[in-house]
């Protein structure tokens, strides 16, 4: 009888060809040369958006966000105009832990994206982007939690953003390598400790790294810095060498009956431009502001002040230490709301259309019967409304290029198919390269990029990276069109286990040396384990709004 095999995921949140294949032409990346050389490899199409939260959720569902129902890191409230935090909670399929849990098969998962609170599962689970802090309840078993903490000497498995929003880009980059290699001695921990059947470890740091540098290494860039940036040229590059490292220490543990995917959720390219489309929409009358409101409940004025201190306490090196003991009342987390999304002012009964989510890159309809002051009728209404928003965006163009800043506007249904799309956005926007659309109102309807008042120069591409390696894989060989949602469903494959029928993924029949008959597809009952899954507390989901709004989900 053939020995088990075991399959081991590596991610890497934002790594991109581009940046990836001319560095292995300068010989400065030997781990990726050794991977394409003898694996199989291409681009990864991922979500629309590319958004690490729908992204890592079709990755290991192996469905499309109408059926896993993660849209975004935020959602709206049906009974008001807040967003709240996306948890693991709202997933409505299976992950593959779940379905190789119903197979007696061991899974360790590791800093993967929207999986807090996390499951019961036969192995670990650490949960990674979406955690409130790490004073919570981020790690299955919970006696595992301690143990790490004692083991790795701290948690500390995502940078501390406030270096970044007080400009100390020396400071961040420190931050940056400190949490990769705690990163990389939890994985060799877990990883030797379990020995489990599914390894699935993301790294994330890289995705930060480029929304802030990517302006120094591309030396055409509108915020290209003469003065500063040919300090930090080499950052993006050096960190890309630093993972290939760190992947040829963990790699070189793994058993040699395992079989290695390497996938990132997307790719990454230059920002320039911050399109403010609440501005647009104000101008072509389907949103209307109220008055401003007196400056004893400007909630702008308010975040402003607590940016300000923030920053401030960074810059005399006392950011970590307040954050830690200060009572959140007194950094004003509770005079401000959790999300602020710039529509505090908004007359809603006048309003049809809306943007409220910088990481979503979507518009809501104001709908009657969904939004507690919807203004749109479902039905003729609604479809109209949205035909003519689609046109009036394809007419936006750069006043300095004359160029068109919108690529694609599709509507949900063009994008998502299950029982979920009916929760989804209403329209989705593929911004032009070097465009995002930005929460809140500005001055002008496109302005240079920013965020913390500081250039963000970097931002997601549709195309990731996907590699596999293995005594099963083809070497050296080009795999074209691989999807985000093939990645369950090959791994299942590899694994002789049956293919549940509701995946939109396929097997990557392709990249094998011996293709042989699939296992019949079949509905397998494969849950969420409703013992480990609880509520997300108000306080939890402030504390996550803080983080992510941090990372710049929230502009």
């Amino acid at each position: 009888m053939d020995k088990l095999k075991k399959i081991v995921i590596i991610g890497l949140d934002g790594a991109t060809w581009d940046v990836i294949h001319p560095m292995i032409r300068k010989g400065k990346l030997p781990t990726f040369k050794y991977f394409t050389e003898n694996g199989s490899y291409g681009n990864l199409n991922s979500t629309i958006p590319p958004l690490s939260a729908p992204a890592w959720t079709s990755a290991f569902t192996g469905v499309n966000p109408g059926k896993h129902n993660i849209f975004d890191f935020f959602t709206i409230r049906n009974d008001t105009y807040e967003m709240r935090n996306v948890t693991s909670n709202d997933r409505k399929t299976p992950a593959i832990w779940n379905i190789l849990n119903s197979y007696n098969m061991r899974s360790g998962i590791f800093n993967v994206p929207m999986t807090y609170p996390p499951e019961a599962v036969n192995g670990f689970m650490v949960a990674g982007l979406g955690i409130p802090d790490t004073n919570s309840n981020f790690i299955y078993p919970s006696g595992l939690k301690e143990e790490l903490k004692h083991s790795l000497h701290g948690l500390q498995f995502s940078i501390d953003v406030g270096t970044i929003m007080c400009g100390k880009e020396g400071a961040f980059l420190d931050e940056l390598y400190k949490a990769t290699n705690m990163q990389e001695k939890a994985i060799h921990y877990l990883y030797n400790k379990y020995d489990p059947d599914l390894f699935m470890a993301v790294f994330d740091e890289l995705d930060r790294l480029q929304h802030f540098f990517w302006r120094h290494m591309e030396t055409d860039h509108p915020f290209h810095d003469p003065k500063e940036s040919p300090k930090y040229k080499n950052a993006i590059e050096d960190y890309y060498q630093h993972l290939d490292t760190v992947m040829k220490r963990f790699v070189d543990t793994i058993s040699e009956d395992s079989t290695l995917i390497i996938v990132s959720d997307h790719g990454f390219g230059g920002l320039h431009k911050d399109f403010y489309i609440n501005n647009y929409f104000r101008d072509i009358g389907i949103l209307k502001q109220k008055p401003r409101p007196p400056i004893a409940v400007n909630t702008e004025i308010l975040r402003t002040m607590k940016t300000t201190l923030k920053k401030f306490t960074y810059r005399m090196g006392i950011g970590q230490w307040v954050d830690h003991i200060v009572p959140d009342w007194l950094r004003l987390k509770s005079l401000t709301p959790a999300i602020d999304t710039g529509l505090g002012n908004i007359d809603w009964q006048q309003t049809k259309a809306y943007f409220c989510s910088l990481s979503g890159q979507n518009v809501w309809i104001n709908l009657k019967g969904r939004q507690q002051e919807g203004t749109v009728e479902p039905g003729k209404e609604y479809e109209v409304l949205r035909d003519q928003i689609i046109e009036k965006l394809y007419s936006v163009k750069d006043p300095e290029t004359s160029q068109s800043i919108i690529r694609k506007v599709y509507k949900r249904e063009e994008v998502y198919k299950g029982d979920c799309t009916q929760n989804a956005p209403d329209l989705i926007i593929d911004m032009a390269e070097g465009y995002v659309m930005q929460i809140g109102f500005a001055q002008e309807l496109l302005m240079p990029a920013t965020q913390y008042r500081l250039f963000r120069s970097g931002c997601h591409r549709q195309h990731g990276i996907f590699i596999a390696i293995g005594k099963d894989i083809k070497k050296n060989h080009r795999v074209f069109n691989p999807e985000i949602t093939d990645i369950v469903p090959t791994v299942l494959y590899l694994l002789n286990k049956q293919i549940p029928t509701y995946m939109d993924g396929k097997v990557l029949t392709d990249i094998l040396t011996n293709k042989r008959k699939a296992v019949e597809y079949q509905v397998i009952q494969a849950n969420r384990a409703d013992d480990a899954t609880r509520d997300v507390s108000r306080e939890e989901e402030a504390k996550i709004c803080e983080r992510l709004k941090g990372l710049g989900y929230m502009g």
